[in-house]
Formats: C-alpha cells, sequence, structure tokens
C-alpha cells in the first residue's frame, strides 16, 4: 500500500487525507504538536489514517504534501531529512484570499523558496492552483471537469503525483519542470483561481495558449 505523508494537518490535510484513504493509500498526519494531539482527528477521518511525528511521517512516506501555511515552512521543515523524498509543494505565498495577504517574495518562484527548506527533495508542485474547497468539492470529479495541474523537474516523481491524482478520480496535466510548468500554478498564474477544474479540453487549449 502507497503511503501519502501530510506535513500539517489544517484544512488542506483534513481535506484530501479521508479522500486519498478512500482510494486505497495509507495516510499518515503530522504536525508541530506531536502525533497525541490529531488523536481525534485521525479517529475521525476514516481507516488507513494514522498518525506521526513530522520526522517519522517523511521516513515512513512514498509522497510527502507540504499542507502548511507560508509563515509555518521554515519552521515546519527543518531538522528533517528530505533526500531522495517525492515532496508536493501545495503552498502559495499569501495569508488569505485578499490582494492583501500577499507575501512578497520577490522575482523568485514560490517553489524555489521551497526547494531550500527541503533540501535534497524531489519537488512537485501540485494541489495549490485553486482554494481548498474547489478541490472538496471537485474531488473525485462528478463530470468531465477533472484536471489536476502539477509541475516538477524528476521525471519519476512526476509520474509518481500523477498516479496519486488519477487515484483521486481526477486526471493529471504535467506542465513539465517546475521552474517553467510551475511559473503556471504559482501564485497569480495564468492556470491559477478559476474557482473550478479544468475539463481535459479546455485544459490543453488553455496550457497552449500560455505555453
Amino acid at each position: 500500500m502507497t503511503t501519502l505523508g501530510f506535513l500539517g494537518a489544517g484544512r488542506l490535510a483534513q481535506m484530501l487525507a479521508p479522500k486519498v484513504a478512500k482510494a486505497g493509500w495509507q495516510v499518515i498526519l503530522s504536525n508541530s504538536r506531536g502525533p497525541d494531539s490529531l488523536a481525534d482527528l485521525v479517529t475521525g477521518l476514516g481507516d488507513n489514517v494514522s498518525a506521526a511525528t513530522p520526522a517519522e511521517m517523511v521516513e515512513r512516506s512514498d509522497i510527502i504534501v507540504l499542507a502548511i501555511r507560508w509563515p509555518q515552512v521554515e519552521d515546519a521543515t527543518s531538522g528533517i531529512d528530505w533526500t531522495g523524498k517525492v515532496v508536493i509543494d501545495a503552498t502559495n505565498n499569501r495569508l488569505g484570499p485578499k490582494p492583501e495577504d500577499l507575501i512578497e517574495i520577490g522575482d523568485v518562484l514560490s517553489s524555489d523558496v521551497i526547494a531550500k527548506n527541503v533540501p535534497g527533495a524531489r519537488l512537485v508542485k501540485a494541489f495549490n492552483h485553486e482554494p481548498i474547497p474547489v478541490f472538496d468539492q471537485s474531488l473525485p470529479p462528478k463530470d468531465d471537469a477533472s484536471v489536476l495541474f502539477l509541475a516538477g523537474s524528476d521525471q519519476a516523481a512526476n509520474d509518481a503525483v500523477a498516479q496519486l491524482i488519477r487515484d483521486l478520480g481526477a486526471e493529471p496535466i504535467d506542465l513539465g519542470p517546475i521552474d517553467q510548468g510551475g511559473k503556471l500554478i504559482a501564485m497569480g498564474g495564468p492556470l491559477t483561481n478559476k474557482f473550478k477544474l479544468y475539463t481535459p479540453a479546455d485544459a490543453k487549449a488553455a496550457v497552449g495558449a500560455d505555453a
């Protein structure tokens, strides 16, 4: 059984964890307060969901989702061996939905900032291009609006994340290297914040237009 770990146990993790567990994956949640603080949450999320310390979660997981808010990144990722791990960067450099919630990081790509905090990881950008309620309502898809985008520079890592997306019932579209395709789904990118998922046909047309 493949294992998906979450660094962070907030809204994103609580939304995705039961869907992933239902799809047949083992799920491990972690947070800064320790596994005991997650006991009630884990019980309510169904079978195949457990809790661990962040370091234990990373060691035991095949793929890890960074399900943390931007200000938490540095502290939450420190002291962990990320070498060789497939890590989904689901973060955005913002505190909330309002324009004033944007956290200024200059001209660098947000995933470049994340990469420095998870040295040695095989980073894939995904699950960030729409607000969490859109993913919650759309997974599994109820019609052909089913596309989830991803971008990464390690093809085997991209393929692993694409399989996770398929197991959630959605259609993965690989946008290529994270320093190129990642720009399309980073904060303010042309494929973000449509408040619905693309159909495969519309996604391919949009990607072609923005390539």
